[in-house]
Formats: C-alpha cells, sequence, structure tokens
C-alpha cells in the first residue's frame, strides 16, 4: 500500500467509511501487536493495548490530524500507550508492596503466634489421621483431584473417598475446635 493509497483510506476513514478502517486494521493491527509487545511482553497487554488504539482513531476520526505518516503516527502512538500501561502496572505494584509490608510490619504478636499455633496443630492433626484417610484428604485439598481421581489412583471407591474425606474433616474440625 503506497502512501496515496494510505491517505485516500484515512480520508475515507475520517469521514465514516468503516471499510477503510476494517482496510486499515487488518493492514497495521498485527505488525503492531508484535511492535507494543516489545514494551509489554505479553500479547493478550499488548492487543489489547492495539485495540484499544484502533477503537479511539474510529472515536476520534473526524478530529484526527495526522502530521508525519500513518505508521509513525501509529507507532508512536502504541508506544505512548505501552509506557502508560507500564507505568500504571509499576505504581500499581509499588501501591502492593507499600500495603503488604505495612501489613506487615503492624501484626499482632499474638496473631502470630495463635497462627503458629493453629499450623502446628493442623499439622498435628493431619499426622494423626489413619495412613488412608491422609492420603484421601491430601490428595483432594492440596493436590485438588476429585474423588473420582482419587478413588481410581488409590485404588478405592468413590464411596470410601466420600467416608474417608467426611472423616478426616471431622477430625479436623474436632482437633482444631479451639481456633475457631
Amino acid at each position: 500500500m503506497n502512501d496515496s493509497e494510505l491517505n485516500i483510506l484515512i480520508g475515507k476513514m475520517a469521514a465514516g467509511d468503516r471499510e477503510s478502517f476494517n482496510k486499515l486494521f487488518r493492514r497495521f493491527y498485527a505488525p503492531l501487536v508484535r511492535f507494543c509487545f516489545r514494551f509489554v511482553t505479553d500479547t493478550d497487554v499488548a492487543a489489547e493495548i492495539v485495540q484499544d488504539l484502533f477503537v479511539k482513531l474510529w472515536t476520534n476520526r473526524e478530529k484526527l490530524s495526522i502530521n508525519s505518516s500513518f505508521e509513525s503516527y501509529m507507532l508512536r502512538a502504541v508506544r505512548n500507550s505501552a509506557i502508560t500501561y507500564i507505568n500504571k502496572e509499576r505504581n500499581h505494584a509499588e501501591a502492593n508492596l507499600k500495603v503488604y509490608s505495612e501489613q506487615i510490619e503492624t501484626v499482632d504478636p499474638s496473631v502470630e503466634l495463635q497462627s503458629k499455633n493453629l499450623e502446628t496443630t493442623y499439622h498435628e492433626v493431619l499426622a494423626t489421621m489413619p495412613e488412608k484417610r491422609r492420603e484421601v484428604f491430601l490428595a483432594s485439598r492440596f493436590d485438588g483431584l476429585k474423588y473420582a481421581e482419587i478413588s481410581e489412583k488409590l485404588g478405592i471407591s468413590v464411596k470410601t473417598v466420600e467416608a474417608h474425606m467426611s472423616a478426616a474433616i471431622k477430625q479436623l474440625r474436632e482437633g482444631l475446635k479451639d481456633f475457631v
């Protein structure tokens, strides 16, 4: 596509011609996403940034004023949007870190001690469970397996898995009742 064809498409798009906009989109979308990816290193984010720019381009088409080539204009817009995104993410991460560090600094020692006691008691209750019950419980809660998968893995029926889970939960409730 030469410059004169591009200028005609831009002019038609500015006048509201959707087909001209679609042609511009198809021509520049993929290269702009690849360019944006260099900044944000996430394909989905890069695609979203470029899509947002095309939406803004269409929305503001009547006020569009391009002083350089369309490609340069779009590359600059992508770069600026990517930098804005990165700065927002950095600020968001810094704010989260600040809140997290403030929470860590304000941890009540008695709460921390109670949390450690709870964890210790939890592990003690697990240790006192019969082996199969503990295996079933850990497979369900820590490995994320469904009852049917546990049944197949351990060579027991689904009903037996259900019984072990019920007993394990009851045993945990009983053993951790002082913490509730």
